[in-house]
């Protein structure tokens, strides 16, 4: 299309045509608009995985609609909604002000392919330049704009800030740099759990968007986790040195079958009860749970908690067994990695199914005590077959295993749910 046929459709007010030019501001910033017109008012949406500063943007398109010289629009309406959500968070009127830019000064590029001309971009950051000028490095390299080619306002700007993405970006950038600052006068014990933390963090926003638990808050996780890594995990030590328990933790010295018992029914049962222990009572005792991805959520941040308090201990063993000769430093390096990364996952995954089999209890109350049973004893048995066979290429299987069974009931929660539901209601009747 020639450039004068696009800015003539531009100005009769073509949807597609505006929305072109608008997008070509917008999505640098991240935003997405899209125009409809109806009843002579043009209405634009936009859509950004944050919440947008209503009156920077809503200032932002009217120089825009300006500029545009729409003809027949006598109202502006500018939504703003975040991904993922339906409901704007914000919308402004406001009648379009002709400015006196010209709307050749737009880029037009998409519109006129082809034209090798370099047209100003809304973000000024290049302006069209002439064959003399580009002879010239300076005069050339004065034809950027300061603010565009390295925005500062908008990096220091609280708006930026408000994106939980940017957020997290900084955490996961700025964390380990802010541990080092003090690793001097820190213990090795301190260490370990601020480094248990930080992985910890990594896989809780990994599983919050595999799960996508309908409810969620930042206090109910919390809780989880603190009760598991500060009254759960006493509490399993406790009931280690008390029969029957006892009996089975010291199998664990014996062959291969004693071995198998004392990890499944001791140290399976007990730490997996342990993890589970929170979202029983603090959820589902009351009445906080109607859904299975809920609790799975929560169950799987009461296992980063036990992962946490267990990698900072095991941490602490390994660097003592460095210091006096008993593991190589290759194996040092390869211990802390399986403790701080692919087992808190794994203690997670586990506890997670435990949480998702206490969230379908709550939908079938009449046989909470079995389906509580059957997802302890899944949970269980393979945290002990792992245990048993760690150093070999069974454990790879069987971790690989718990999360693609993980997954699965996740993916099948919608028909679990209907027969948990049904099934109620069946025992009702």
């Amino acid at each position: 299309m020639a450039q004068p046929d696009f800015l003539k459709l531009v100005q009769q007010g073509d949807p597609a045509a505006i929305a072109l030019l608008l997008n070509q501001t917008l999505q640098p910033r991240g935003v997405m608009a899209k125009v409809v017109i109806k009843d002579d008012c043009l209405k634009v949406l936009l859509t950004a995985g944050r919440p947008l500063e209503q009156r920077a943007f809503v200032q932002l398109v009217q120089k825009q609609i300006g500029e545009l010289s729409i003809q027949s629009i006598t109202m502006v309406r500018v939504y703003s909604r975040q991904i993922g959500e339906q409901a704007p968070n914000w919308s402004q009127d406001f009648v379009p002000t002709p400015q006196s830019q010209k709307l050749q000064s737009l880029s037009t590029q998409n519109a006129h392919p082809e034209s090798g001309a370099i047209v100003k971009s809304q973000t000024g950051a290049i302006v069209k330049y002439t064959a003399s000028e580009s002879k010239d490095f300076w005069s050339t390299l004065r034809t950027f704009q300061f603010d565009s080619v390295f925005p500062y306002r908008e990096v220091l700007s609280r708006e930026l800030y408000r994106s939980n993405t940017v957020r997290l970006l900084l955490f996961l950038g700025l964390f380990p740099l802010m541990i080092n600052f003090f690793a001097e006068q820190a213990s090795v014990a301190q260490i370990a759990w601020l480094i248990g933390i930080y992985y910890a963090s990594i896989w809780g926003v990994v599983l919050y968007n595999l799960i996508q638990p309908m409810q969620f808050s930042w206090g109910n996780t919390l809780k989880c986790v603190l009760f598991t890594t500060f009254i759960g995990i006493p509490t399993l030590l406790f009931f280690q040195r008390i029969p029957p328990f006892n009996t089975l933790y010291n199998a664990l010295n014996g062959g291969l079958m004693a071995q198998l018992a004392g990890f499944v029914l001791g140290v399976g049962v007990l730490e997996e009860l342990c993890k589970a222990l929170p979202v029983y009572l603090l959820l589902l005792r009351r009445g906080r749970l109607s859904d299975p991805h809920t609790s799975a959520f929560y169950g799987a941040m009461s296992g980063l908690g036990f992962a946490i308090a267990e990698g900072g201990a095991y941490s602490l063993r390994y660097a003592f067994g460095l210091s006096r000769g008993e593991i190589g430093l290759g194996s040092y390096v390869a211990a802390n990695t399986i403790r701080f990364v692919s087992l808190p996952l794994f203690h997670a995954i586990l506890a997670g199914i435990v949480g998702y089999f206490i969230g379908l209890a709550a939908i079938n109350p009449s046989r909470k005590g079995a389906i509580l049973f059957i997802g302890v004893a899944i949970a269980a048995l393979l945290h002990g077959f792992y245990n048993t066979f760690a150093n070999s290429i069974g454990g790879l299987f069987i971790i690989g295993f718990s999360i693609l069974l993980f997954v699965t009931y996740l993916r099948r929660s919608k028909q679990l749910v209907e027969e948990m539901r049904q099934a109620e209601r069946d025992r009702q009747k």
